[in-house]
C-alpha cells in the first residue's frame, strides 16, 4: 500500500458532500479521501456492513436512532457527523401556497465524532 494513499471514507446522505465539506474532511483524515457513496435510505444497517469494512471512517447523515446502530456496525472506526449554520441569504423564496419565506443557506461549521448514542423508545 502506498504511504500516502488516499483515505476510504463512507458517505451515507442523500446529498452531495459539498466542497466546505469535503475540504474539512480531508483535512481532519490528514489528507485526500476516496468517497463511497449511499444515497440511499439506511433500511437495514446490516446492508451497509460490507461498506463499513471497507472505510477507514464513516460520515453519515442519520435519524438517531439508525446512528446508534451505526456505532455498533462501525466498530473501531469513527463515525462523523457534519454540523451546519443556518444563515439568511438575503432573498425570499415563494412556496406553493403562494406565501413568502426568508431563504437559508446551510454552511459548513465542522465534523463532530459520534462518541455514543442512547436511543430508548417504547411504542404507543
Amino acid at each position: 500500500m502506498e504511504p500516502h494513499s488516499k483515505k476510504q471514507v463512507l458517505w451515507i446522505s442523500r446529498h452531495t458532500m459539498t466542497t466546505a465539506q469535503r475540504e474539512d474532511l480531508e483535512r481532519i483524515m490528514g489528507g485526500a479521501v476516496n468517497l463511497m457513496v449511499w444515497p440511499d435510505t439506511v433500511n437495514d444497517m446490516e446492508a451497509l456492513r460490507p461498506l463499513v469494512q471497507q472505510a477507514d471512517a464513516i460520515a453519515a447523515v442519520l435519524p438517531a436512532e439508525k446512528l446508534s446502530q451505526l456505532l455498533e456496525v462501525a466498530e473501531s472506526r469513527p463515525v462523523l457527523q457534519a454540523v451546519s449554520d443556518r444563515r439568511p441569504t438575503g432573498q425570499w423564496i415563494v412556496l406553493p401556497d403562494g406565501h413568502r419565506e426568508p431563504e437559508f443557506a446551510f454552511v459548513h461549521r465542522e465534523w463532530r465524532q459520534v462518541l455514543e448514542i442512547r436511543v430508548r423508545t417504547q411504542a404507543l
